[in-house]
Order: structure tokens, then C-alpha cells, then sequence
């Protein structure tokens, strides 16, 4: 398995499943929309993602309102998931993630179609865009599984049997 691999199933997605931890210690996981997905976002093909060698930058908006925001202020170790169930491949990206808070990069994700949640458009306080840092990756395809980047790096590809 390769990242080109993880990558296109970033791209098939409908959706980005975050995870944060809560105040009391506890995940909770919610779909996101998915700014890789190039069918839904034309407009941020070469942008909604990243990849350097084993780590990959993926972008996502959000209500700053929103519990997700004030559980990532609070810790910001997260782990996002795509998955194509049909085909019984995942993959969990397990990192870091911050706030953007420089206008001209906000601006440049913008999409029309967030006014229904961000009224006052690009500028609105509570429009938030993210920018989540991989760590570590582990996937599950072709019965196996494989892990790329830092934190998993000692682990071997296994075969289930």
C-alpha cells in the first residue's frame, strides 16, 4: 500500500470523520464535509490536501461556535477517518490540528455555497478554517494493514488472517 493510495480514498470520500476528545476525556466523532473530495469542491483540487513523504495537511471548515472548535483549542491531538466500506478500506490519520485565522487563506478556501452556514461569508466570526498535520497513518485494505509516518513507524505491515 502506498499514499497514492490513501490519497484516493480521500478524494472518493463523501465525507471526513473527525475525532476530538472532550472535556471529560472522552472521544467524539463527527462527518465533515470533505474539502479533498474534488467532485464536491472542483475549486479546491491541489488545495483541500497535501501530501509531504509520509505526512499529509488536510483542510476542513467548521462553525467556530461549534464544540469541535473549543475541544481542538483544548487538545489539539485529533484523528481524522475516510473510508470506502464497500470495499472494507480505511484509513485513520492520526496528527495534529490549529486554526487558520490569516483572512487571505481563509478567503481562498471560501466556497458560495457556505452562506447557509456561515451568513456573513468569508469574513464571518464563525467561519473557521483548519489545517490538520498527520502524524501518523494506519489503514486497513486488501486484508491487511499498513502504517506510514512517525508514531507507527516501527509496526510492520500485517496480514489478517
Amino acid at each position: 500500500m502506498q499514499i497514492k493510495d490513501i490519497t484516493s480514498l480521500m478524494e472518493k470520500s463523501k465525507a471526513a470523520y473527525l475525532s476530538t476528545i472532550n472535556s471529560e476525556g472522552f472521544p467524539e466523532i463527527r462527518a465533515l464535509l470533505n474539502l479533498a473530495n474534488p467532485k464536491s469542491y472542483p475549486k479546491l483540487v491541489g488545495k483541500g490536501y497535501l501530501v509531504e513523504g509520509e505526512t499529509i495537511t488536510f483542510y476542513f471548515s467548521t462553525n467556530t461556535s461549534s464544540r469541535k472548535v473549543a475541544q481542538i483549542r483544548a487538545n489539539n491531538k485529533v484523528s481524522i477517518y475516510f473510508c470506502e466500506p464497500e470495499k472494507f478500506f480505511g484509513a485513520c490519520l492520526t496528527g495534529t490540528i490549529e486554526e487558520i485565522t490569516d483572512l487571505e487563506i481563509k478567503k481562498s478556501f471560501w466556497q458560495t455555497g457556505w452562506r447557509m452556514y456561515y451568513h456573513k461569508g468569508a469574513t464571518d466570526k464563525d467561519y473557521t478554517l483548519c489545517k490538520f498535520t498527520s502524524k501518523s497513518i494506519h489503514c486497513w485494505g486488501n486484508l491487511g494493514a499498513h502504517n506510514f509516518g512517525q508514531e507507527l513507524a516501527t509496526e510492520k505491515t500485517e496480514v489478517i488472517e
